[in-house]
């Protein structure tokens, strides 16, 4: 995992630096270092100092207008005329001229891979010595990325569970709990993941996996897997086994698969994975869902107390880290109020006319 560092300022301007600095600053706690080069640049002089506030204030620009039909164009174009090939560059684009320059260094520097966490390694608890076959696992709010034996690499989502089970025949990881996005090293042993009843299985590619109840969501983002669901064995009290159902995969398709019912379907597979950054993207999502989405991430979790409010939509791209600041959002878009315990945990409501 690649730490921060500031071997590229004497080629960056200003804003980049600060830039850099701003989104550092955004996945976490600076560590001693990092706190010391930090605190050296903002005292090498004073315009430091502006262009990092200027970094934070054009960091907040999506959040603040999330919803406005003109993001949300330039953002659904963007997202059309791209390139396939190019997953892990996220393109924030602005209402103004004005303002895609200022957030012009926050579009170089906030990728879709591991440069989120340039400082420190996030925590990942594992509980065994053996890599070939830890038990990895992140609390509600965290996001951590192992590398496994093979040097495929895997980024669990908040309140996630893994385990490795690698053999002499196959690369066997078993997801337990929570989702997971799997960049898979190409290697001559299958890549196998079983998640509930649901066993997916690679040589090289990405793919996320995502346990909701009884549900398995798979969403391939490159190259080509085969999901199986796994039957269990024929028994004399029990008759045979149901028949095995298999099927093929290619980028772009969505698995849904339920007990004795599996849906594919076309759809943006980066989307889906946009959470390994750190953010949620909602199109015309009703406010209902995308607060138990956020809620996932989120020790103080979002409250609708009018349950009319639930079914508005909601577009835009937003923090999964935030609940209060994704409500002080919501507030400024809908007629909706935000009230916070004193934990801080958001309430909303119909806000009175």
């Amino acid at each position: 995992m690649r730490r921060f560092s500031l071997a590229r300022a004497d080629t960056e301007s200003l804003s980049e630096v600060a830039a850099r600095w701003a989104l550092r600053l955004e996945a976490g706690p600076l560590n001693a270092r990092e706190e010391c080069a930090f605190t050296a640049w903002l005292d090498a002089d004073p315009v430091h100092a502006t262009a990092f506030e200027n970094a934070n204030w054009a960091l907040d620009v999506p959040i603040r207008h999330a919803a406005a039909p003109e993001l949300l164009a330039l953002r659904s174009a963007a997202l059309a005329a791209r390139p396939p090939r190019l997953r892990r560059t996220w393109l924030v684009t602005g209402l103004t001229s004005g303002l895609a320059a200022s957030l012009a260094a926050l579009a170089t520097f906030t990728p879709l891979g591991r440069d989120l966490w340039n400082g420190d390694a996030p925590r990942v608890a594992a509980s065994a010595v053996d890599p070939a076959h830890a038990v990895y696992r992140t609390e509600i709010g965290e996001r951590s990325a192992v590398t496994l034996p093979d040097g495929s690499v895997v980024t669990l989502d908040t309140d996630s569970r893994l385990k490795v089970a690698f053999t002499p025949t196959e690369r066997g990881v078993h997801l337990l709990r929570g989702q997971a996005l799997f960049e898979v090293a190409k290697a001559k042993l299958p890549f196998a993941v079983l998640a509930r009843d649901q066993r997916i299985v690679a040589v090289g590619t990405m793919f996320n996996v995502r346990l909701d109840g009884e549900r398995v969501k798979v969403a391939l983002i490159e190259g080509v897997i085969r999901v199986r669901t796994e039957t269990k064995a024929s028994t004399a009290a029990s008759g045979p086994a149901a028949p095995v159902r298999e099927l093929v995969m290619t980028a772009g398709e969505v698995l849904d698969a339920a007990p004795l019912r599996q849906t594919v379907v076309r759809s943006d597979t980066e989307k889906i994975a946009s959470w390994k950054t750190g953010l949620l993207m909602f199109n015309d999502t009703p406010l209902s869902e995308a607060v138990t989405e956020i809620n996932r991430y989120t020790t103080r979790p979002i409250a609708i107390a009018d349950a009319s409010i639930g079914s508005y939509r909601v577009s835009g791209v937003f923090r999964s880290n935030d609940p209060e600041r994704f409500s002080n959002a919501m507030a400024e878009i809908l007629p909706i109020s935000v009230s916070l315990s004193p934990e801080r945990a958001p309430t909303l409501r119909e806000r009175a006319r």
